[in-house]
């Protein structure tokens, strides 16, 4: 017979990517980023095109340093693109925590699941723009992003409480459970 208290639980969808708290500064960092390095290539050609020696070698090494810049901008970015593309689903029952990542870009879908039984400890991490909590069991480790949840995140981390799972927040640098 199946008890309806054993079914007892939260389902939380992620919001929207653009509530992020941290989108518009970091996009405002790479536009930026991108000006300044137009800047320095132009710099760099303007050097190359002098024809003095160190001024030829100083505009190369601009040149490769901007250029190496911005491909780990450009990585950034794309990071973010790929961040946007992703859709969480998660479920807490008084047994379990099944978080669903559907990833767009991709057009992949993985689940994972963890009994709270066989929870140790969870790490809590509350910074605001990558908020996370990773649940630690012998046989896997969780990590259900918050960020995407919004208001609904302090929802995942009272029902962690209320659960008894021993909760270790990485801001205050408690010390982990044995």
């Amino acid at each position: 017979m199946l008890d309806i208290a054993d079914n007892v639980g939260l389902e939380l969808l992620s919001g929207s990517y653009k509530s992020r708290p941290g989108l518009i500064p970091m996009i405002v960092a790479l536009t930026i980023g991108f000006g300044f390095s137009v800047v320095w290539l132009s710099v760099s050609v303007i050097l190359i095109q002098d024809g003095e020696l160190g001024h030829v070698l100083w505009g190369i090494l601009t040149a490769c340093c901007t250029i190496v810049y911005c491909l780990y901008m450009g990585y950034i970015g794309y990071r973010m693109i790929v961040d946007s593309q992703r859709r969480y689903k998660l479920e807490l029952t008084n047994s379990e925590a099944v978080l669903t990542v559907l990833d767009k870009l991709h057009r992949k879908k993985s689940t994972q699941m963890v009994l709270f039984d066989d929870v140790k400890y969870a790490e809590y991490y509350p910074y605001p723009d990558s908020s996370s909590v990773i649940l630690h069991a012998p046989y896997a480790v969780m990590e259900i992003p918050l960020w995407p949840l919004g208001a609904q995140a302090q929802d995942v981390m009272d029902f962690l409480a209320g659960r008894g799972v021993p909760i270790v927040n990485a801001q205050f640098d408690d010390r982990l459970p044995e």
